[in-house]
């Protein structure tokens, strides 16, 4: 399985990301690297194999960063996956990309990255509906922002807020949750109003904050999006 693959400080956090070609994968590598294959997984697709395995290769190498080495990363029922007890971890894919984001718990209490292609128009127009409402077209809009690159940027961060939250929330809640509520292309950032009858985030709007990344490389059109939430001051 042949692989790039790049750190980034997202500070306090750490970003490993990898570019692969699931084609050449084989499930022998799962033994080879010392990653724990699910029993479900041992059933699937080559290609979901070759997702999961980039996605917890790099959940691997970031837990040694921290010195905790061999640690089996399972999932719950609702395929969150059990972190060890001092960090707090998210993966993400796409069909050629996997990226893992991790953070000591005495600095962040939550955490969620997702990375989306980038919609085409004749999607992005279908789908629109289901993922922003009449406020987040209006933001977009308004934005240097395309249409279609917008509503990724917002379907990608809406996955990014729920694997951040429900962990936490133990409770599922859909993209009529998070609201858009601005975005600032300087800083690569988006705020969301999140539904405070769900959780209590401390600040007076219940707004969250979003980092963004977008990649329009020739082979690649994929945004990336992280939300991370500080851990309470002592």
């Amino acid at each position: 399985m042949h692989a790039s693959h790049s750190t980034q400080s997202y500070s306090p956090a750490l970003l490993l990301s990898a570019d692969f070609n699931n084609k050449v994968f084989e499930p022998a590598l799962f033994d080879q690297n010392s990653v724990y294959c699910p029993p479900a997984m041992v059933k699937a697709s080559r290609k979901r194999q070759a997702e999961y395995f980039a996605g917890r290769y790099l959940a691997a190498a970031a837990m040694n960063t921290y010195d905790i080495h061999q640690f089996k990363l399972i999932a719950d029922a609702n395929r969150c996956p059990q972190w060890p007890t001092t960090l707090v971890g998210s993966i993400t894919h796409t069909d050629n990309y996997a990226a893992c984001i991790t953070a000591k718990k005495s600095d962040i209490s939550a955490i969620g990255i997702d990375a989306q292609d980038i919609l085409n128009d004749e999607r992005a127009e279908r789908l629109q509906s289901r993922i922003i409402d009449s406020g987040g077209v209006r933001l977009i809009s308004q934005s240097e922002l395309a249409p279609a690159l917008g509503l990724s940027l917002c379907f990608s961060a809406k996955e990014a807020i729920y694997k951040a939250l429900y962990p936490r929330i133990q409770q599922y809640f859909g993209f009529s949750a998070a609201k858009l509520h601005g975005i600032d292309t300087n800083t690569g950032k988006l705020t969301f109003r999140f539904d405070p009858a769900l959780w209590v985030l401390h600040n007076e709007r219940n707004t969250l904050e979003l980092r963004y990344q977008i990649d329009m490389q020739i082979n690649n059109h994929r945004v990336l999006t992280c939300l991370m939430l500080p851990a309470a001051k002592k």
